[in-house]
């Protein structure tokens, strides 16, 4: 299980870094922040579907094969990666659509959902090191 959990917990941090990074980094540096703004929200979607949809996957797969405390925390850490992924298209996409960009409210959630994203960017790959620097020893 460890080259299954290896290749979906690699490819939800390559999504979550290259989308953070990548993408979103570089329409923020070419477009105009409305037009940046735009194309991102565009983008969400899919980008959420596909992290999810990794994450997820390689929550199960941590699930079934953990066998010690460093599994549980890194266990722990992906499931609150998840939830904080979740929780954007979730909860704060909809409540930003109901203020405009520019706006106190908005700013304030949109920094909301840039921590917890943050966090899944330094979180998935922590989780990941726990676990499979574990397996090498």
């Amino acid at each position: 299980m460890i080259p299954l959990y290896a290749f979906l917990a690699g490819a939800w941090s390559a999504v979550l870094w290259f989308f953070t990074l990548g993408v979103a980094r570089n329409l923020f540096g070419v477009f105009p922040r409305e037009r940046a703004g735009e194309v991102t929200t565009v983008l969400f979607p899919a980008y959420f579907a596909v992290a999810i949809a990794l994450g997820l996957l390689a929550t199960i797969v941590l699930w079934f094969r953990r066998r010690n405390r460093r599994d549980t925390i890194a266990l722990l850490l992906q499931a609150l990666a998840l939830a904080a992924l979740i929780s954007t298209p979730l909860l704060l996409q909809p409540a930003m659509a109901m203020h405009p960009p520019g706006t106190p409210d908005f700013a304030r959630l949109h920094g909301i959902s840039m921590v917890l994203n943050l966090f899944s960017l330094i979180a998935v790959p922590v989780a990941s090191l726990l676990v499979l620097g574990r397996s090498k020893e």
